[in-house]
């Protein structure tokens, strides 16, 4: 019995010695794995940058040629700790499983080929997408990275793109800008189309062409609404906006044009 149990203890100590080799031999391996990755992805990058392959199917390219070579990397690590022969049996027994969890990769992964291809947006693009919206910062295997104006990034799966509704702002090098200027029911309407047009021609970045449109937009509940329609560089689009949303406050003080606030008036009926 002692020796019984002096030979398990053996086999113990013996199995745990080699699987710990083994850990550390397969850790060393997705270190150094990595650190060769990182350098051959390096090196395609400087291979397409020198072949001006489009930005997007760059960024799609690399992260797929990383993501190959990576998941190469790991195979051989876990290779190492477990018999690959007993790995393959395990995987064929779970792939029927493997296929329905995977399904919603491939499809990210079938949609990013889409957007590379059918090249609906590029890198650098300004876009809205689901309600998000931002600079297109990178293409990827599985996703798209945006990055918006107060630097955030934003990860969309491929698959809820080439699905959804895409506004891209930056195909065009014109764009609209639509203002709203509410002024109350005693102003004179006619002034104020006037101040506003002045405003308007005022600013250099104001394109001449389409010419702005200034008219009543709507009548509120305290206030007749100015529609101010203007067309700008998709550059020039947001220091437009703001500047005018000062300057136009600035010209209504200057001219006695009141911008009123919501009022609620409240009637007293008399008990007879």
């Amino acid at each position: 019995m002692t020796e019984l149990f002096s030979d398990g203890l053996l086999w113990l100590q013996t199995w745990a010695v080699n699987t710990g080799m083994n850990i550390i031999y397969a850790g060393i391996i997705i270190v150094v794995g990595w650190w060769l990755v990182n350098l051959a992805t390096k090196a395609v990058k400087r291979i397409i940058k020198n072949k001006n392959v489009d930005q997007a199917a760059a960024s799609f390219l690399i992260s797929v040629i990383r993501t190959i070579l990576f998941g190469l990397v790991v195979l051989v690590a876990i290779s190492n700790i477990i018999n690959i022969s007993n790995m393959v049996a395990a995987l064929g027994a779970a792939g029927l499983t493997a296929s329905f969890a995977l399904q919603g990769t491939l499809g990210n992964f079938i949609s990013g080929v889409q957007l590379v291809f059918s090249k609906p947006f590029k890198i650098g693009d300004y876009l809205t997408i689901g309600g998000n919206s931002g600079t297109v910062k990178s293409i990827s295997i599985l996703n798209t990275t945006l990055l918006t104006v107060d630097n955030k990034e934003v990860v969309i799966p491929n698959s809820s793109i080439t699905s959804g509704v895409v506004i891209n702002y930056s195909t065009q090098e014109n764009r609209r800008l639509d203002l709203t200027y509410s002024i109350s029911y005693t102003s004179d309407i006619a002034k104020v189309k006037e101040v506003l047009a002045a405003v308007v021609n005022a600013d250099e970045r104001i394109l001449k062409e389409p010419s702005a449109i200034i008219a009543v937009d709507s009548h509120g509940e305290s206030s007749v609404n100015m529609a101010v329609k203007v067309w700008v560089l998709g550059a020039d689009y947001w220091n437009v906006y703001f500047d005018m949303q000062e300057k136009v406050k600035l010209a209504f003080d200057e001219n006695g044009i009141e911008i009123p606030f919501q009022q609620i008036v409240v009637h007293n009926a008399e008990k007879k």
